[in-house]
């Protein structure tokens, strides 16, 4: 009985390390296949970037763009949209151009306004050199300063004849004769530009100053004359001395022979003097 039940016992065990195994062997041949299946898996999902075949995904982008196309609604261009790219395009082109010839022709203005500018500026100097009285003013509403203190002794008159006692004669007289001592100081008389500085029997060494608006005041009988054509002079600036008198104004005595005239014609220099 003894040997019956150990041996019982015996092929029980023997099962049990059968059947232990057997499972540990199904255990071990599905992890390998698990295992396997995985490495398969990743190696199918590694892309060779130097391959060039169609399986590589990174070369199929374009495929896999035109693929998906439809799903993400991508309008694919048109000739229509071309054409109107191309409008767009020659729109910009044309805008480009305007605005450039504006810029051109901005130029350009700005060139003929500062030519313009130039030649009034040119005009302007030009004018100013060939008539520098041009710069001043004078009318009849301004005053001149006496240029010597004294006497009128022969007084201005166009209109009728007066008494030259040196002459002997009456005449009409463009001009007043001021009495001053020979070496008084002359002065000007208005703000302007010398026009001649000249010689002559009748009234020695004379000078004329351009005052404006065809305004003249012309100094004779006068010495030490220190200004020349040319010259701007001003108000009570000097211009000389009284002279010894001519041949002409001898009985007169010594004098500042004065004239005033206006475009050329003789006025009363007398009627401008301040008071």
């Amino acid at each position: 009985m003894k040997d019956s039940g150990f041996k019982l016992n015996k092929e029980k065990v023997f099962g049990t390390i059968i059947s232990f195994a057997i499972i540990l062997t199904l255990g071990y041949g599905i992890y390998s296949v698990a295992v396997n299946s995985g490495r398969k898996e990743n190696q199918e999902n590694i892309v060779n970037l130097n391959e060039s075949g169609q399986d590589n995904v990174a070369l199929r982008t374009e495929d896999v763009t035109q693929e998906y196309s439809d799903i993400l609604q991508v309008p694919e261009k048109t000739d229509g949209s071309d054409d109107a790219e191309a409008a767009n395009a020659g729109a910009k082109a044309e805008g480009l151009s305007a605005a450039q010839e504006n810029i051109t022709t901005g130029k350009e203005a700005q060139g003929t306004d500062t030519a313009e500018e130039s030649q009034e500026s040119q005009a302007a100097k030009t004018s100013a050199k060939a008539n520098p009285a041009a710069a001043y003013s004078f009318d009849e509403s301004d005053t001149l300063m006496w240029p010597v203190t004294g006497d009128i002794v022969l007084k201005y008159s166009m209109d009728t004849t007066i008494y030259f006692k040196t002459l002997g004669m009456y005449k009409c007289n463009p001009a007043v004769s001021i009495a001053a001592e020979a070496g008084t100081n002359v002065g000007v008389a208005a703000d302007g530009v010398v026009e001649s500085v000249t010689y002559s029997e009748e009234t020695g060494n004379t000078v004329a100053v351009a005052i404006g608006d065809g305004y003249v005041t012309t100094y004779g009988l006068i010495d030490n004359v220190v200004v020349k054509k040319g010259d701007t002079v001003v108000a009570g600036q000097l211009l000389g001395t009284v002279s010894d008198p001519t041949a002409y104004y001898v009985e007169e005595g010594p004098n500042l022979y004065f004239m005033l005239t206006k475009d050329g014609e003789p006025v009363d220099p007398a009627a401008y003097f301040e008071d």
